[in-house]
């Protein structure tokens, strides 16, 4: 997956531009007069329009897969581009082709003039580097295959043999082997389709090779010629951590698998693969062997064949063939090698009746001896003599380079025995540090690895022999003076100045397409020549050097897969054309036509005269042996190699066609597992464990103990032997899970290091250890995050139902006895009233009545007059007894009131009614009848008008609603009887501006001159706005919005509804939002079996989404959930698991708190249906259940709601914060009812301790030593510790051999987790206002490897440490000294510890102390708790750095902008999208709708973070965009006139 640069995503964001500024500029007036979901609408539209082309974008950009070219570019740079180009392997599911054009540079070296680079080249690399993956041999052969359709007689000669039987064809290099195996793939593929099609299962294609790159090779002929699915697998694309489903897909999804043959071997034994056709899982139907004269000896080819192949039933075998161009690749006796080769394959070598048939299809080369005079070197050079004498005698890996030089001095010549010492301090292409540094890590990398106290001490010595070894060499080797060469007898011999003339007059006269190979024996001898013809700099000649990429250390000058892959891309360009290399050029991989072959070092094999022969196939190509002049035994060497050729060839032509070789259908095949007869066959999958697998495993399973740097873990042998029999015992490193074994009396000792590895990795499988298919469980670590974690999406948003609380489902007033229905006569009814204390007389208390018991809800603000006030509830102590009569009542008034004050006339049935409302008297307290009857009565009389009751008194204070738009309401507050209906409007109140008089603003503009003069008194009166939201504070608050009128009674009525009582049923939709909260927490809490003592206003908290838009949501309680759910599940792991490792627990842990776990809970429990999401809505809120009478405007309610599935996750751990804040009982008891694991089956803090059961040696009472540490120990921590040797386990480092003791790994697993909820107490209490993510920023700076290897050392900890590593030694003295420097230098109260780099070890004694104090201490936290406040807590009361780091974020400047100019119309949106697999987050900055800034990331903060850095950007070079975008202003200034009155009046 790819992503540009943040500078370049501007260049494809939609931001606004010039012309986007103006139209807005124009379209304002009528952006202000949209409706608010108008809005809302229009935002996601254009969100939606932006994604989609984002989306589109990806994907094209995604579909190229090399960077952009400038023809312009300099050769320089194409050169470099050329070999940082990297290849991608992320579908290694699918068969993808890569395109065929050549990689150019993206930047030239020098640009045009006038023209302005976009990236400097460094920027360049990191991009390409981002953008994929990492090298492949793919880029290699990414050149052009063309499909051969018209196949050559003998091609088609061996095909058909091929169909009847096994076959190994045998045809010279080049004469298309794998075309006749792609002939045969394809006749297999055809009666393949047939039998399934019969319903047979389906069987697949193994072609298998022998080393990575022919695997892309092969493939790439493969892909060209069948028509088939192919993929390539290799070790490098992690194939050795794939679980069996992943195979399974393998088999099912494609038809051919080019594979190296180890990967293949693995798989039989593992169990992923049955070689037999009636297996349990995909098996094979063809398997193909490139260069199958490997299989002798231990060689994995033979492996194959004998254990499996050889064992299956003839019957179900599938078919074989084997392919190479000579099967002879040794000395020896030629029909017995070829026999035994067909006995091992069970095939038949066949080779063409007629080889004039491919030869005539393959170009002739010319062979040539190239004698050249004895070398007249005699003697070593004298720098050989010094380094001799100051190093011979020592036993180190200096002596290759001794024996090269002793050995070059002669055969080579003085300049090239001594070039060799050159590289032990300059290093050569590969090692550019040179030897020195290079092999001191190596050296100090073994005497550090994970040995016995015996062996450790040998190592140690070891190692100070080998560095003062070094330490001469170089001082030597600094003093010599080397020499320029000279191309004469002085500085090489006769060998090689015959070489160099030969390399000089070839390429003299050589065009750009020529190309040579030069083979010799040692490496050392490639890399001195490669040197030479550099510094000789031949005219047309490129040198590049080509060797294997195995070896013991750096000395081996070992070049790495990816220097070969890009050494053979830049030959097949020609940008080498002279390729220096050993045995690794001549077989397997495809290297172009050469036109000039020289065997430097003589052949050995009649395979390599072959190999080295196809290498030269182009037209009059030349073929060199260099022989020495006066050497027969050379000539009888060359001699012998082609007569074991002619031999082999006369014996495969003699072959006849129906021979039946022994052993090809016979069963006397001896498998490895005959040896000493172990075996051992997992039943349940067929995979085994034999004498021949049982080390790969044991490696394997070693390698997968994961380990900090200082330890190197892997087992140790030792033996006993008494002269004829020896015994083997195995020691493993302390994290193993068995932790040593010792095997049988054997004759030899590999014998006996076979039998124990057996029984060592048996007991690995018996203690389940290892799986079903012999693989470790922790290789699964690599892919925990992708396959056990299963993140859920924190953005893509899902409908989900909403409900209604059951608090409110209607009641029956009626009951039945003996079939008969009898009416209710008496109700009980409870009470819940809301008062604001501090505005009496102004607001009524209001009475929500219900037949049930309410529950305890909390107090809590609403923003009144501009101001946050109060709301403070109380329960009535007794229910109130009402008869039928009473209810009825009740009905009446609750619809009056929803009628005066909402303008919704509703069904007054008493029985369809959830809830009643009646007012308080302010008296009393109690239920004010009179005033409930008053309003009831009124629901069906006339209502009170100025011509019914023209007594001004007593129109003063009431509350009165216009007769012809019920939408206009006021309270009379004050006469004013200076006015008059005619007066004009006083200055101070908003409607003067458009309105003349008095009775124009009552009446309107056009009504009012119809309307009579009929002196009417004038009040001063507050306007009632509906729609009003009082939860938080708005720019919509009737003081900013002038609700002071003047108007006469004339169009009104007179509500029986008091104002007071008004004014307090404003209120009440944002009243009803609190309750239906607590409502939906308190029946959340019954479904969750969760305490009542969890308070309603957590767990309010914990259901509420951001999206809803309140001063308070989940996140900050998810964090301090997400700690204990972690710290819970830890310990509960560490209390039921006692024999597991830490990396187990980590497993365990993940399945328990990841995300995906959660979601399931929640979907489960259907938990969505509680969670507050959606924002208050004024305007859509009515009460549930309610029916509106026929001709009242229908209201619209939610029924779903959209959220994350991340969202639902998340409230589960905020419901787990809600519960820690009460209690650690009610926390542990969340867990496990969200949980629900068997794994964490715990309800009470007490639990834990009920659980577990103390290890022996935390029973012991240790020696005097570990007594005397453990009070040390207790001295320091402030705790008193109980048990010496759990105080020993925390300070135990894994590097030590295991003993009494296990390593701290355990503890250190749950003190981390520990550590971390404490933490985030603290910062939680100490920042109660503070956001999550100030909440988790802070919570790092505490919970981070810096701080606390910090603390162990002021503390002195480390004194204390236990292990076996001198390189940890080293880190720990190295990190006192700087940490000593850097206190010095600071004169301030510094965070010093933030900018040093920390052994890990250090970190993770304090946390393995901690787990230590709360085991020891009985699981009492509170004792983990005052080592946090006595030695952590004191550097952390000061957060000034970290909240000046917070200010500068720019989510919170980008906020900051915005609200300097008062716009509440902005948001930051995401969402996902799949691209080949990988999730993508689009983010994206919209202001009013427009987008201003985007951002794209695998994660959805970074995503948020780039789009926030882009908008700032753009606001930043475009002053004045932000005021031009928003319209907020011209809204709020619209508001405050009273424009919808005016419009109403006169219409």
């Amino acid at each position: 997956m790819s992503f540009p640069s943040k500078e370049s995503r501007d260049d494809i964001t939609p931001l606004v531009d010039e012309d986007d500024v103006e139209f807005f500029a124009g379209v304002q007036a009528d952006r202000a007069d949209q409706p608010k979901y108008k809005r809302i609408k229009r935002q996601k539209e254009n969100f939606d329009r932006w994604f989609e082309m984002q989306s589109k974008m990806l994907a094209q950009r995604e579909a190229e897969d090399d960077p952009s070219s400038d023809e312009d570019v300099a050769a320089a740079n194409e050169q470099e581009a050329q070999r940082y180009k990297i290849v991608s392997v992320r579908n290694i599911f699918e068969d993808s082709t890569e395109p065929e054009e050549e990689s150019k540079p993206k930047e030239p070296a020098r640009a045009k003039e006038g023209a302005q680079p976009s990236e400097s080249k460094s920027d360049n690399r990191q991009k390409i580097a981002k953008r994929y993956a990492y090298v492949t041999a793919r880029e290699a052969h990414s050149y052009k295959q063309e499909a051969i359709s018209v196949p050559r007689d003998y091609q088609l000669e061996l095909f058909e043999a091929s169909k009847e039987g096994n076959v190994i064809a045998v045809l010279e290099t080049g004469s298309g082997k794998t075309l006749i195996s792609c002939m045969l793939m394809k006749h297999v593929l055809s009666k393949e389709m047939e039998q399934r099609e019969a319903g047979l299962p389906k069987r697949v294609i193994f072609f298998l090779v022998n080393s990575v790159i022919l695997v892309f090779q092969q493939a790439a002929v493969i892909e060209a010629n069948v028509p088939a699915k192919i993929n390539k697998l290799c070790g490098q694309m992690g194939v050795d951590i794939w679980e069996k489903d992943l195979w399974q897909k393998q088999y099912q999804e494609y038809d051919i698998i080019v594979m190296t043959a180890d990967i293949y071997y693995n798989c039989l034994n593992f169990g992923f693969l049955d070689i037999q056709q009636a297996s349990r899982y995909r098996q094979a139907s063809l398997l193909i062997f490139d260069e199958c004269h490997h299989s002798k000896r231990g060689h994995v080819f033979r492996r194959i064949m004998t254990e499996f192949y050889g064992n299956c039933p003839r019957e179900v075998r599938p078919r074989v063939f084997g392919m190479t161009a000579s099967p002879v690749d040794a000395k020896g006796d030629v029909e017995q090698a070829i026999t035994d080769l067909e006995r091992v394959m069970c095939a038949q070598i066949r080779t063409p009746a007629n080889m004039d048939l491919v030869r005539a299809h393959t170009a002739k080369s010319e062979t040539r001896i190239q004698y050249y005079d004895k070398s007249p070197h005699e003697y070593v050079t004298p720098l050989y003599q010094k380094l001799y004498a100051g190093i011979g005698g020592f036993k180190s890996n200096l002596r290759k380079l001794l024996t090269f030089s002793e050995w070059a001095a002669v055969e080579l010549g003085p300049w090239c025995a001594d070039h060799i010492w050159h590289y032990l301090l300059n290093g050569h292409d590969n090692y550019k540090e040179g030897y020195r540094a290079s092999w001191i890590r190596e050296l100090v990398s073994k005497a550090t690895s994970d040995t016995s106290p015996q062996q450790h001490e040998t190592f140690e010595s070891q190692l100070e022999l080998d560095l003062h070894v070094l330490a001469i060499a170089c001082d030597i080797v600094e003093k010599h003076e080397f020499q320029e060469p000279k191309l004469d007898v002085t500085d090489f011999s006769y060998k090689v100045l015959n070489l160099i003339h030969f390399i000089k007059s070839t390429f003299m006269s050589a065009d750009n397409k020529f190309t040579c190979i030069i083979f010799v024996q040692r490496r050392f001898t490639a890399w001195v020549f490669y040197d030479l013809i550099k510094k000789l700099k031949v005219r047309g000649c490129k040198p590049g050097i080509l060797t294997g990429h195995g070896g013991n250390g750096v000395t081996d000058l070992n070049m790495t897969f990816r220097e070969q892959s890009m050494l053979m891309y830049d030959f097949r360009r020609r940008k080498v054309n002279c390729l220096i290399a050993t045995s690794v050029a001549e077989e397997g991989i495809d290297i172009p036509d050469c036109n000039i072959i020289v065997r430097f070092d003589q052949c050995n094999s009649a395979i390599q005269l072959v190999q080295s022969r196809g290498r030269a196939r182009q037209s009059s190509s030349l073929l060199v042996h260099m022989i020495e002049r006066t050497d027969n035994s050379g000539l009888r060497r060359l001699n012998d190699v082609t007569m074991a050729e002619h031999k082999m060839r006369e014996f495969c032509e003699k072959l006849p066609k129906d021979r039946i070789l022994a052993g090809f259908y016979g069963d006397d095949i001896t498998g490895v597992t005959d040896d000493n007869g172990l075996i051992y066959i997992e039943s349940t999958t067929g995979a085994r464990i034999s004498s021949g697998s049982c080390l790969m495993i044991l490696s394997t399973y070693v390698s997968s103990l994961i380990h900090d740097s200082y330890s190197v873990l892997r087992p140790i042998f030792s033996y006993e032997t008494d002269g004829t029999f020896h015994i083997c015992t195995i020691s493993m490193p302390s994290v193993s899970g068995v932790l040593s074994m010792t095997g049988e009396r054997r004759l030899g000792k590999n014998l006996a290091k076979r039998d124990a590895a057996f029984r060592l990795v048996v007991e690995l499988r018996r203690k389940n250890l290892i799986d079903e298919h012999m693989r470790p469980y922790r290789v699964k670590k690599v892919r925990l995050l992708d396959q056990k974690k299963k993140e859920v999406s924190a953005v893509n948003a899902n409908k989900f139902s909403l409900r209604s609380p059951s608090f409110w489902k209607l009641e029956l007033f009626d009951y039945e006895v003996d079939g008969v229905t009898h009416a209710l006569e008496t109700f009980e009814m409870y009470g819940a009233v809301f008062e604001m204390p501090n505005h009496k007389g102004s607001y009524r208390p209001l009475c929500i009545l219900s037949r049930k018991k309410h529950p305890a809800y909390y107090s809590f603000p609403l923003f009144v007059d501009g101001e946050y006030i109060p709301i403070e509830c109380r329960l009535t102590e007794k229910p109130f007894k009402m008869s039928i009569a009473d209810m009825i009542q009740l009905s009446q008034y609750t619809v009056r009131l929803f009628y005066d004050v909402y303008n919704k006339l509703f069904d007054a049935d008493m029985r369809k009614l959830p809830y009643y409302i009646a007012p308080i008297s302010d008296d009393s307290g109690s239920i004010d009848w009179d005033l409930l009857k008053r309003g009831a009565d009124s629901l069906d009389q006339q209502p009170v008008t100025w011509e019914d009751k023209p007594d001004a008194m007593a129109w003063q204070g009431a509350f009165v609603v216009d007769m012809r738009n019920r939408n206009r309401r006021f309270e009379l507050r004050q006469l004013m009887p200076e006015l008059t209906e005619d007066s004009a409007i006083p200055s101070w109140f908003p409607s003067s501006e458009k309105h003349a008089t008095v009775k124009r603003y009552t009446y309107g503009s056009k009504a009012a001159g119809n309307i009579p003069s009929s002196n009417q008194p004038v009040f001063a009166a507050k306007r009632v706005l509906h729609g009003q939201n009082f939860l938080k504070a708005s720019s919509a608050q009737e003081g900013e919005r002038g609700t002071d009128a003047v108007v006469i009674p004339g169009p009104f009525y007179i509500s029986a509804i008091d104002a007071p009582m008004m004014w307090a049923m404003k209120l009440l939709p944002s009243i009803m939002f609190h309750v239906e909260s607590c409502l939906q927490a308190s029946e959340l809490r019954q479904l969750l079996q969760l305490s009542s003592d969890i308070k309603l206003r957590n767990l309010v908290e914990a259901i509420t989404v951001e999206s809803a838009h309140l001063d308070y949501n989940y996140e900050r309680l998810e964090v301090l959930g997400d700690a204990f759910l972690k710290a819970s599940t830890s310990i509960a792991l560490y209390v039921n698991f006692p024999e597991e490792d830490k990396y187990s627990y980590h497993k365990r842990r993940l399945d328990l708190i990841c995300n995906q776990n959660l979601y399931e809970t929640a979907i489960e429990l259907k938990m969505y249906e509680y969670i507050r999401s959606l924002p208050f809505s004024r305007r859509t809120w009515y009460p549930d259940l309610l029916q509106l009478v026929h001709g009242s405007k229908e209201i619209g309610r939610a029924e779903t709601h959209e959220l994350s599935d991340k969202a639902l996750a998340d409230v589960g751990e905020a419901i787990i914060g809600a519960s820690y804040l009460e209690g650690l009982d009610y926390a542990v008891h969340a867990v496990s009812q969200l949980v629900r694991s068997a794994d964490h089956d715990m309800h009470k803090w007490a639990d834990y301790s009920a659980s577990y059961k103390p290890p022996q040696f935390q029973v012991d009472n240790g020696n005097a030593r570990d007594r005397q540490i453990a009070k040390q120990i207790s001295e320091i921590t402030g705790y008193d510790f109980k048990s010496p040797l759990l105080v020993r386990t925390a300070l135990t480092h894994p590097s030590c051999i295991a003993g009494i003791v296990p390593s701290y790994e355990r503890l250190e697993f749950m003190g981390d987790a520990l550590v971390e909820v404490l933490c985030v107490q603290f910062v939680y209490e100490k920042y109660p206002s503070a956001d999550p993510q100030y909440l988790t920023e802070h919570k790092i700076s505490i919970v981070n490897n810096k701080f606390l290897g910090y603390l162990c050392t002021k503390l002195g900890l480390h004194k204390y440490l236990d292990y076996v590593s001198s390189a940890l030694s080293a880190a720990i003295g190295e990190y006192l000294h700087v940490i000593e420097f850097e206190e010095a230098r600071t004169t301030t109260q510094d965070q010093v510890w933030t900018r040093i780099d920390v052994p890990k070890a250090l970190a993770d004694c304090v946390e393995a102390l901690i787990g230590a104090i709360f085991i020891d201490s009985d699981f009492d936290l509170t004792a983990v708790q005052g080592f946090f406040n006595r030695h952590m807590r004191p550097y952390f009361e000061d957060f000034s750095p970290f909240e000046t780091y917070m200010a500068d974020h720019p989510t919170t400047q980008l906020a900051q902008q915005v609200s300097s100019v008062a716009c509440n119309d902005w948001k930051i949106q995401c969402r996902e999208l799949k691209i080949n697999g990988t999730t993508v987050v689009l983010s994206a900055v919209q202001i009013h709708g427009r987008i201003i800034g985007s951002g794209e990331s695998t994660s959805l903060r970074n995503a948020r973070f780039d789009a926030c850095v882009s908008a700032l950007k753009r606001l930043k070079a475009r002053e004045g965009l932000l005021e031009s975008l928003c319209t907020c202003v011209a809204e709020r200034e619209r508001a405050l006139l009273p424009d919808s009155v005016t419009a109403f009046a006169e219409g």
